[in-house]
């Protein structure tokens, strides 16, 4: 039995998945239309009036992501309170979620869905469907739903195709299409890689949270409300009584539903979500724990401006810009800020040769802590010459701004960049407190022999050492200095600036925690079933049995900062499950804290690793394992019975199982060109588990020919026509395959 290779199947979609061409198309066809149609789902948030009457309160779109129920959407759509508060007023009773019959008919409620996944700083969230609308549990494995494959959103490029479809509102309203191009990107403090994807296409409000594809019909992003513009207030609207007057009116909290989306969420960002919800888990929230000295709020104001090209993974500016030249695409601008609020309101705003562009940046929650640095940033390719200034409004008040203008040739005479710190055979920028020396060093060009520069040492923003630098021997090459200080690094924020010619030209902060050869701001992981009475580990250990349905993991902290950037991710067996971006706002120390997973039924067996990262450094790792009994082999049947048929499906390159895998026999006499799509042109199919195993429901007849198709999202798929099932193959019979990846 043998399967031609080289197909290129994507993702599997329609009742399984779909093939897609290896050619990029100029425009989705009108069969890609309707399978992208049936995917979009519009949620309604309801509460239940008397003698069971439903009543709306506000909509929303989404995509379904997986046949068993799974869609995508904004968190302000499906969990609101987690970015307004609970006291916001925003709370339902249900979330209906009305699925696509036509395109010429209004949507149809069919289903209750429940959030299992979310993040209010990204505003997404991922639900499943849990109860038909006449509240029946459904079986989740039964439900064969269409759904959207997942695209790549670092692979689109300026000027590329995206289509956008979803819900506008209440009423009857039917589905809508638009198309643009992509016209940017932006990014984000906290956000990896891209946190925008800007598009010409314009789109009703209501459709935030739904279904942006590229040319071949991928999901590629979530369209998110994010420019308001001068239509703010109009746009935001009022679904509640949430000042309890009796009455439903301007003086009520909104939701921004309406106006007009100009930018998407690349789905990229939403994949640790996915994952843990595919998985059947749910991140919990930290603890209340008693903190420990940290900053307070008090008069808030934003200083220090400086303009960089770019930042590193740490968030340092690589090297500071008096102006940029023409045909720059990217211009970063840092600030130190005091006195903000966690969830006071903020915006940037950008002034470009006088004309003031409020769509740029989102308003948003701060949640960056009392006392910080941080960045914004603006893309295109490239930037047009002119004036830039930024603005930020705090609370609807403009507390700083700063100006940068783009033109010109490069800048002329020398450079200096890339600041690095190195203490004993520790390198980074997250360092242990005691410390006796820190070395820093730094990248120069263009410098004239024994050219002049100097440099400022601060601590906690308070100058502690100012002189002149080393003699360099000019031309370009690598500079270094040390800072000794006299009781070694205290838990704190270093700040290192370097100048020529009296202009700053390169500064980086480094950060001191925790104790030990490393920075250990989090003691040592220990895993447990549960949390006692007094928040101690309950039933701690290193393995588990299958059953459990949460895993705690506790540590302890020494050195941190409030504001501090961390992150949580849970990986299983290698492969990240859960990941939670965070800002510290629990003191400098503390005991017994613990952040958990669950699971709505048992955990998935296997080894669980959790990795615990602080500005942008990973400063404690722990294992455990979840034990359970092997995959049982499937029992033997005789030739006349049939050949049931079993495997993996496995990573050609790394011969890891690949989860989410499928393998499609068809029925006898359709071939593969002639496959459409439809159900009753299937005779079984399997779907692999995490490690990559399948089984087939239906044994195959001995003696019939069968054409077979097997693939996977982000991989080459394979398909046979004319597969012979002889009397002489041994029942069961293990088939395994491997596909490669996609590049």
């Amino acid at each position: 039995m043998s399967l031609r290779r080289g197909l290129p199947i994507a993702v599997l979609v329609a009742i399984i998945f779909s093939l897609l061409a290896s050619t990029v198309a100029e425009a989705l066809d009108r069969a890609t239309t309707q399978r992208v149609i049936k995917s979009v789902v519009q949620f309604i948030a309801v509460d239940e009036g008397r003698r069971g009457m439903l009543i709306p309160k506000w909509t929303g779109s989404g995509t379904i992501i997986s046949p068993d129920g799974l869609i995508l959407t904004n968190c302000h759509v499906a969990y609101p309170e987690a970015m307004y508060g609970a006291d916001s007023g925003f709370d339902y009773d249900l979330l209906a979620v009305a699925l696509t019959v036509a395109s010429d008919q209004a949507p149809q409620p069919s289903y209750i869905a429940e959030v299992v996944q979310y993040s209010a700083d990204l505003d997404l969230a991922v639900v499943r469907l849990t109860k038909s609308i006449d509240g029946t549990p459904v079986d989740p494995a039964t439900l064969n739903l269409p759904y959207l494959p997942l695209g790549d959103s670092d692979f689109l490029e300026i000027g590329d195709n995206v289509s956008i479809l979803g819900y506008p509102g209440i009423g009857g309203e039917t589905i809508t299409f638009t198309s643009g191009n992509v016209s940017g990107f932006s990014s984000a403090r906290g956000v990896e890689g891209r946190a925008w994807i800007k598009t010409d296409a314009t789109v009703a409000g209501g459709n935030s949270g739904g279904t942006a594809v590229d040319d071949e019909g991928l999901l590629v992003g979530v369209p998110t409300k994010f420019g308001a513009g001068d239509d703010l207030e109009l746009d935001c609207r009022q679904y509640s009584d949430t000042n309890n007057d009796g009455r439903i009116d301007e003086n009520d909290a909104c939701i921004p539903m309406g106006g007009f989306i100009n930018a998407l969420r690349p789905v990229k960002l939403a994949l640790p979500l996915i994952e843990a919800a595919q998985h059947g888990l749910q991140t919990q929230p930290a603890p209340e724990v008693v903190p420990g000295p940290s900053s307070v709020a008090g008069v808030p104001t934003i200083s220090r401006p400086l303009f960089a090209p770019a930042v590193n993974d740490f968030d340092q500016p690589v090297s500071v810009m008096q102006s940029f030249p023409s045909g720059t695409e990217t211009i970063y601008l840092l600030f130190d800020y005091d006195g903000l609020e966690d969830g006071a309101s903020w915006q940037p705003v950008l002034v470009y040769d006088g004309e003031v562009y409020d769509d740029i940046w989102a308003p948003a929650s701060w949640n960056g802590g009392a006392r910080g640095t941080s960045w914004l940033s603006i893309q295109n390719d490239p930037l047009a010459d002119g004036a830039y200034e930024f603005v930020i409004n705090y609370q609807g008040q403009e507390i700083g701004s700063a100006s940068v203008t783009v033109g010109g040739g490069l800048p002329a005479g020398p450079q200096i960049s890339d600041i690095r710190f190195a203490s004993g055979n520790q390198t980074g920028y997250v360092f242990a407190a005691g410390s006796a020396e820190v070395e820093a060093s730094f990248e120069y060009e263009g410098l004239a022999r024994n050219q002049d520069w100097s440099f400022a040492w601060y601590y906690e923003r308070e100058e502690i050492g100012r002189g002149a630098g080393t003699r360099l021997p000019g031309g370009s090459g690598t500079g270094s200095l040390f800072l000794s200080p006299p009781q070694g690094l205290q838990v704190g924020v270093y700040r290192l600036e370097l100048f020529l010619d009296d202009v700053l030209a390169a500064t980086s902060d480094l950060y001191v925690g925790g104790q030990g050869a490393a920075a250990e701001v989090f003691g040592p992981v220990t895993f447990a079933e549960g949390v006692d009475r007094r928040g101690n580990p309950q039933n701690p250990g290193t393995s588990f049995e299958h059953g459990i349905g949460e895993l705690y993991a506790f540590f302890d902290y020494t050195g941190m900062r409030d504001g501090w950037d961390w992150t949580r991710e849970w990986a299983l067996d290698g492969e990240p499950i859960a990941s939670v971006d965070d800002t510290w706002s629990y003191g400098e120390s503390g005991e017994a804290f613990w952040i958990a997973i669950n699971s709505d039924e048992a955990l998935p067996v296997g080894d669980y690793q959790l990795s615990l990262t602080v500005l942008g450094e990973v400063v404690r790792e722990g294992t455990c394992s979840i034990a359970g009994s092997p995959e049982p082999t499937p029992t033997p049947l005789s030739p006349a019975d049939g050949l049931e048929v079993y495997g993996y499906v496995l990573d050609a390159t790394t011969g890891r199982g690949i989860r989410s895998a499928f393998f499609i026999v068809l029925q006898p006499g359709v071939t593969v060109d002639q496959f459409e799509w439809e159900e009753d042109q299937v005779y079984a199919w399997g779907e692999t588990d995490r490690r990559g195993y399948y089984e087939l429901p239906l044994p195959l007849f001995r003696g019939e020919t069968y054409s077979m198709i097997a693939g996977a999202e982000g991989y080459y798929g394979i398909a046979e026509d004319g597969i012979l099932i002889g009397d002489d193959l041994e029942s069961p019979f293990e088939l395994s395959l491997t596909l490669q990846r996609i590049r």
